[in-house]
């Protein structure tokens, strides 16, 4: 979902070769030709139900499909590894990755244009599913259609980690699904296990409980914590400061942010909407209620305890802190454990990192009545095929979609960049169960059991919320909510300034 795996390669067309090929021309080159004359082309061999399955795999064999997909481990591995399912099927695939607000910018245009460009995109669930989810094909009259290849472990909810299906293929209707899982970035807390251990004595006696972190620990703690290393820093003792936020410029990622520290205090959502599909109509917003003035307050508390760069940091930069040694504690998703335990580049690598499920609310926070959770939200990515392309277009992309998402894929890229699964069955494997505890030579499975057995559970899990306005949200939520912490404005007048803009924008003012 966020992370960059080593020797990225970002592919754009720049203004210089656009008039090299003419201006004009670049339109001529077909499906896909602002990527350089790559374009999308379909060839096809009659099958039937009784095909062979070596048939039904090939039946597109000479076809071309372009992927578009944000610059995520799966893409860079399957990318690698793309002769494999051109040998298997015939068909050619070109992968061109970038960062997602360029992604999700390209699709759009794509989408709402009516063309098909990029025939497979990268479907991150709130910023590309959410407002383009009506251009998207239905990928259900494939399952089980017997002309086309199908996965033996099928496409329902029972396949992947409970709600990851719908997190990215299910919006604002039950039946249709509209992209399958591909990755996932589910929050967790990564902590420094012995700078926790070398510092308790003194923080015991200051606060009067143990310094150590596990699913009982509460945003309290996060704060008593973060002030602790705050202080000690200043007064010139050899420690980093405790935390940091996710409040750079990745309004997303800032949003999510507010998001799991609002549910861990009572459940609280922007909206009283279905969690699960979400609403074309939100009506209006609980933002400005006495829930949400309070915890932007606490949520600021934490913030002037923070690394005196908190506001500079997004998802990236944020990790790059920690892999640093500048902070002793990060709430951050899962995908990044591979970069954390890479010893060559990260000072917190080497066992000195532990992992743990999000903290937990604080009882006595709470305003609504509502349970103190350990609230943890996510990114899903899923795979997608653009609605505009002809039907065969369509089931060849779909061959390439069921392909990408087997768990033999996802084994491999687990193994190879540290990506993160969406299929149970990966996580049954015998080395898998066995990585999850070090020495592992899969790095990212040391955070599986606080987040697939604990995080993503009920009631700790939020999805929402999908709506269609959803990243101009995100944006007056990240502006609103950064002023706050800089001392612009206080926490119930940037409650009361969301409050307002979010009902203009979903016309419930």
């Amino acid at each position: 979902m966020f992370s960059i795996p080593k020797n990225a390669v970002y592919q754009r067309i720049n203004r210089r070769k656009f008039l090299e090929l003419g201006g004009g021309a670049a339109s001529a080159l077909g499906v896909g030709g602002m990527t350089l004359g790559l374009s999308s082309t379909v060839t096809r061999s009659k099958v039937q139900a009784a095909s062979s399955e070596d048939a039904k795999w090939k039946q597109y064999a000479g076809s071309k499909l372009v992927f578009m997909s944000e610059n995520t481990p799966p893409s860079f591995a399957i990318r690698d590894n793309i002769q494999a399912f051109t040998d298997k099927t015939g068909i050619e695939v070109t992968i061109l990755t970038d960062d997602l607000p360029v992604v999700q910018q390209k699709v759009g245009i794509d989408l709402r244009g009516g063309k098909a460009d990029y025939v497979l995109n990268y479907v991150q669930d709130k910023p590309i599913g959410s407002p383009f989810a009506d251009f998207y094909a239905d990928m259900t009259p494939m399952f089980g259609d017997e002309t086309l290849p199908q996965d033996p472990e099928g496409y329902g909810d029972e396949a992947w980690f409970p709600n990851f299906l719908s997190a990215c293929g299910r919006f604002y209707e039950k039946g249709k699904i509209i992209a399958l899982p591909y990755d996932a970035a589910i929050a967790c807390t990564f902590y420094r296990q012995d700078l926790f251990e070398a510092n308790s004595k003194d923080f015991e006696a200051e606060y009067g409980y143990r310094l150590e972190f596990n699913k009982d620990s509460t945003w309290q703690n996060v704060i008593d914590m973060a002030a602790f290393f705050k202080k000690a820093k200043e007064a010139g003792k050899d420690v980093p400061y405790g935390y940091a936020q996710h409040q750079g410029s990745f309004a997303w990622t800032t949003q999510l942010d507010i998001q799991r520290f609002l549910f861990a205090n009572g459940r609280w959502m922007d909206w009283n909407i279905d969690d699960v599909y979400g609403s074309k109509e939100p009506g209006k917003t609980n933002w400005g209620d006495e829930s949400s003035i309070a915890m932007l307050g606490k949520f600021k508390e934490l913030a002037d305890v923070c690394h005196p760069d908190n506001l500079a940091n997004g998802t990236l930069e944020l990790n790059t802190v920690y892999q640093s040694g500048n902070i002793a504690m990060q709430t951050q998703y899962h995908e990044f454990a591979a970069s954390i335990e890479d010893e060559k580049t990260s000072r917190a690598a080497g066992g000195k990192t532990a992992y743990a499920p999000c903290p937990k609310g604080d009882p006595k926070w709470i305003k609504n009545g509502g349970e103190a959770v350990n609230g943890t939200n996510c990114g899903i990515g899923g795979i997608g095929i653009n609605g505009n392309a002809s039907d065969d277009l369509k089931r060849a992309a779909y061959i390439f979609a069921i392909w990408s998402v087997s768990q033999e894929n996802q084994y491999n890229v687990l193994k190879g960049l540290g990506g993160t699964p969406t299929r149970k069955s990966v996580l049954e494997r015998e080395d898998v169960k066995k990585a999850q505890q070090r020495p592992t030579n899969m790095p990212n499975a040391l955070t599986f059991d606080p987040v697939y057995n604990f995080g993503i559970k009920d009631p700790n899990f939020v999805l929402g919320p999908k709506i269609p306005n959803g990243n101009e949200y995100h944006s007056i939520l990240a502006a609103e909510v950064q002023k706050c912490l800089s001392n612009e404005q206080s926490p119930e007048e940037a409650a009361k300034s969301i409050q307002t803009q979010l009902d203009e924008l979903n016309g419930a003012g």
